[in-house]
Formats: C-alpha cells, sequence, structure tokens
C-alpha cells in the first residue's frame, strides 16, 4: 500500500482534494460512478461533522486534464455562517477514513453506511482493463484506493455472506498489494472477482494466468449481489475451446473410426 504519513491536524489540509485515475482505458459509464460517489462520501462527511446535520460545503471542479485523468475538486462554504476550516475537516476525514479501511475493517469516525458504501465503490471500480489506479491527493496526504477496502467494508457492515462453490473463467490479473491474489473474470457473470490462494497453490495458479480455469472455494458474495472473491481450496486447468473435440469427432469416436 502506497501513501503518506497522515499524521496532521486537520486545519493543515487545504481545501482541495483531487482524483487521480490511470489506466489503459476510460469509460465513462464508469467515471460517473467515480464522481457519484466522490460526491456522496464528501457530502456524508460535510454532515455528520456539522452540529446541525446540514450541508457546509459545495464543490467545484478547479482543474482537470486527462490522458491518465486528473480532476481537483474545490471546497467552497456555503454561507459565512460555516466554520472556516470545515473544507479541511471533510477533506483530512475522507483522507484518514480511506487509510484505516485500507488496513483494517474498523468504521473510521464519521464514517456512516452510505459513505462506507462509497468507499467500497472506489476500490470494485479498480481493474487492469481500465481503471488499473485510482488515487486521492490532499496537501499534505495523499492515499491509493487497493481491493483491501471492499473486504473491510464489508466486515464492517455485514451485508454479505459466504458458502462453498465453484466458478469457471479466465486468470487476468495478479496483484501484490495487502495479500497476494490474481483475478478471474467469471464466464457466467463477465466480471473480475478476487482469487486467494493458499501458498501450496499459488505458483501453480499464476502460471496459469490467462487459461481458462476451475475453481472451487468458498465464496464471499454480497447478499442479493455479485461475487466478490474466493478462497480457493482446489484449481483445475481447462482445456482451451479450440483443444476439444468436435460432434464430429465425437460421433466418429464412438463409432470406433480412428
Amino acid at each position: 500500500m502506497r501513501h503518506q504519513d497522515l499524521r496532521h491536524k486537520a486545519d493543515e489540509f487545504s481545501n482541495k482534494l483531487t482524483i487521480d485515475i490511470d489506466g489503459p482505458y476510460f469509460p465513462l459509464e464508469k467515471f460517473q460512478k467515480v464522481l457519484e460517489n466522490f460526491q456522496t462520501i464528501l457530502s456524508e462527511l460535510d454532515r455528520s461533522i456539522s452540529s446541525t446535520g446540514k450541508p457546509g460545503v459545495e464543490w467545484s471542479i478547479s482543474s482537470i486534464s486527462s490522458a491518465s485523468i486528473h480532476l481537483t475538486a474545490e471546497a467552497n462554504l456555503i454561507s459565512d455562517e460555516i466554520e472556516p476550516n470545515r473544507p479541511a475537516q471533510v477533506i483530512s476525514t475522507f483522507v484518514r477514513g480511506l487509510e484505516i479501511l485500507q488496513e483494517r475493517p474498523e468504521r473510521p469516525v464519521l464514517f456512516t453506511n452510505k459513505a462506507l458504501i462509497s468507499a467500497r465503490a472506489f476500490s470494485e471500480m479498480l481493474d487492469p482493463e481500465n481503471f488499473a489506479e485510482i488515487e486521492f491527493r490532499a496537501d499534505p496526504g495523499r492515499i491509493q484506493v487497493t481491493t483491501s477496502i471492499s473486504s473491510h467494508v464489508d466486515e464492517i457492515i455485514k451485508d454479505f455472506h459466504a458458502s462453498y462453490g465453484s466458478i469457471e473463467g479466465q486468470l487476468v490479473s495478479i496483484s501484490l498489494a495487502n495479500q497476494q491474489s490474481l483475478g478471474i473474470r467469471d464466464f457466467i457473470d463477465n466480471k473480475i472477482i478476487k482469487c486467494y490462494f493458499p501458498d501450496s497453490l499459488f505458483e501453480t495458479a499464476r502460471n496459469a494466468l490467462g487459461k481458462r480455469i476451475y475453481l472451487f472455494g468458498v465464496i464471499r458474495q454480497r447478499t442479493h449481489g455479485p461475487k466478490v472473491n474466493i478462497k480457493v481450496q482446489e484449481l483445475k486447468v481447462l482445456p482451451d475451446p479450440s483443444e476439444m473435440p468436435n460432434l464430429t469427432d465425437i460421433f466418429r469416436n464412438l463409432g470406433g473410426e480412428s
């Protein structure tokens, strides 16, 4: 996990927060979801900090650049009655909260369930085929999003269940951040699911990158939602479709033809 030490006072933070997104492809729909969750979590923290439960700041885009995406949001007070350090309080709470969620399943101060779900959404958007990296920067702090946020939020709000099951798909990615894992693209849902392997299977799994595989183990799944990850107990490499016999070959073999 890459981040710098965040042991700073809230008033040391500026009133600007930047999202950095890097990757090979930037689907517009996914970028819209990033902005929606970004706005949601900032609004939730603003209301939590307020003694009245009402928002005290509004956010505007002060700069944006392409290639990789860099978008800076600037906080402005809604009225003169709002305490001047409210923007810094919101941003410091945001950055420190994500740092805690990266490291352990502990609810950060002032994070409502709605804010936690939005934080989890950032983690779930990571995908080597498009949004490969998401990072937030605020003077003097920065935090890079990793997939650990998702599982830690699950532990906090308990909206998942686990059961034994199997998944067939293609191994498409590998991550060494926090706990080493691989990603499998599920043939049924066409989603990438995180796979955690015991040490005895990890090298075998890594050598199967790009191949069709069958996995069996404990699947973690959202209640009424998608599969999140699997703790693998069994792995089988499946034959490539081009290597499988066609119907003509099958009937020929049944007839004893060579």
